[in-house]
C-alpha cells in the first residue's frame, strides 16, 4: 500500500517510481513512438483517399470508459471488503484476548501460548492468501505446531488448537460459548478472505477489456491528427494514459491480498495485532511497528 503525505502530491503525480507507471511506462512509450510514425504515414493514407473520422470511435472511448469503470468499482469492492475483513480480525483478535484476561485464570506464560497461536494464524492466513510457502519464523513461534501447519489448510488447525486451549481453561459453559462465538467469527473471517483471493473477476471480461483498450488507443491518434498537429501527440498521450492506468489499477486491486504497491499491507497488519495482544498481556518485549519505507510503501 502507498502511504504519502499530501504535501508530496506533485512529486506523486509525475512519480516514475509507483507500480501503475512501472507497469504501463512501456506501453505509454509504444503509443508514443506510434503517434510519430502516425504524423509521416497519415499524409500517405491521405494520398489514397483514406480518411478517418472521429464520431464513431468517439462513442467507442465512451462506452470502453464505461466498462473500465465497472471493473474498477467491483475491483475496489473486492479491496473495501478485504479490508473491512482484515479490520475485524483484528478487533475480534483484540477482543478474544481482552476477554480470556478478564474471565479466566490463565497466567501470563498461559496468555503468552495463545497470543502466540493468534499471530501464528493471522501470518499463516498472510501466506495461504498471497500463495506462498508459511515463513520459517512463524514456525518457530510454536514449534509443536509443525506438523500441524503442513496440512491442506493450517488455519483451520491453529483455530482447533486455539479452542482447545481456550476450552481447558474455561470457568463454565458460558464462558467457552461467548470463547465460541469469537472463534467463528474468526472462521467467518477466514471463509471471506478464502471468497476473495479463490474468485478472481471473470478472465475473458479482463482479457476483452485489455484488447479493447489497446485497439482504441491504437486507432485514436488517427482520429485527431488532421485537427490539432502536433499536439495529437499530448492529447492521445493522455488519453491512453488514462485509459492504462485504469486497467492497471483494477488488476491490481483485484487481489488485494499480493505484494504490489496498492494491496493491503498484511504485513504491517500482523504486526499491529501483535503488538497490541502483547501490550494487552504487559509483555515487554514488543516487536518494532512496520513503518512505510522511504518511497512510502507500507506492505
Amino acid at each position: 500500500m502507498i502511504v504519502r503525505p499530501e504535501q508530496h502530491w506533485f512529486r506523486r503525480l509525475f512519480s516514475w517510481r509507483g507500480s501503475i507507471m512501472r507497469k504501463i511506462s512501456y506501453q505509454l512509450l509504444f503509443f508514443f513512438m506510434l503517434n510519430i510514425v502516425y504524423l509521416f504515414v497519415l499524409p500517405l493514407l491521405h494520398m489514397h483517399g483514406i480518411d478517418a473520422k472521429e464520431s464513431p470511435v468517439g462513442f467507442i472511448g465512451i462506452s470502453i470508459s464505461i466498462f473500465l469503470g465497472f471493473r474498477n468499482n467491483a475491483a475496489w469492492i473486492r479491496y473495501s471488503e478485504a479490508r473491512k475483513l482484515w479490520g475485524d480480525l483484528l478487533i475480534t483478535a483484540r477482543s478474544l484476548m481482552r476477554e480470556i484476561k478478564s474471565t479466566t485464570q490463565a497466567n501470563q506464560e498461559e496468555m503468552k501460548v495463545l497470543l502466540n497461536f493468534i499471530v501464528c494464524y493471522c501470518n499463516v492466513l498472510k501466506s495461504m492468501l498471497r500463495h506462498e510457502r508459511i515463513p520459517v519464523e512463524v514456525t518457530t513461534q510454536t514449534p509443536y505446531m509443525y506438523e500441524k501447519l503442513n496440512v491442506a489448510t493450517p488455519c483451520n488447525a491453529l483455530l482447533q488448537e486455539i479452542g482447545t486451549w481456550l476450552f481447558r481453561h474455561k470457568r463454565n459453559a458460558l464462558d467457552y460459548q461467548n470463547f465460541n462465538h469469537y472463534l467463528n467469527n474468526i472462521s467467518t473471517i477466514q471463509g471471506g478472505c478464502e471468497r476473495i483471493s479463490n474468485t478472481p473477476i471473470p478472465f475473458a471480461y479482463s482479457l476483452i477489456l485489455h484488447r479493447t483498450v489497446y485497439i482504441y488507443c491504437t486507432i485514436y491518434p488517427l482520429l485527431i491528427i488532421d485537427s490539432f498537429g502536433f499536439l495529437s501527440l499530448l492529447f492521445s498521450l493522455f488519453t491512453t494514459y488514462a485509459l492504462l492506468a485504469l486497467d492497471a489499477i483494477a488488476t491490481e486491486l483485484e487481489d488485494p491480498f499480493g505484494r504490489e504497491d496498492n494491496d493491503l499491507p498484511l504485513n504491517a497488519i500482523c504486526n499491529t495485532i501483535e503488538i497490541d495482544l502483547l501490550e494487552m498481556i504487559h509483555e515487554g518485549r514488543v516487536p518494532e511497528k512496520i513503518t512505510p519505507d522511504k518511497n512510502y510503501r507500507l506492505l
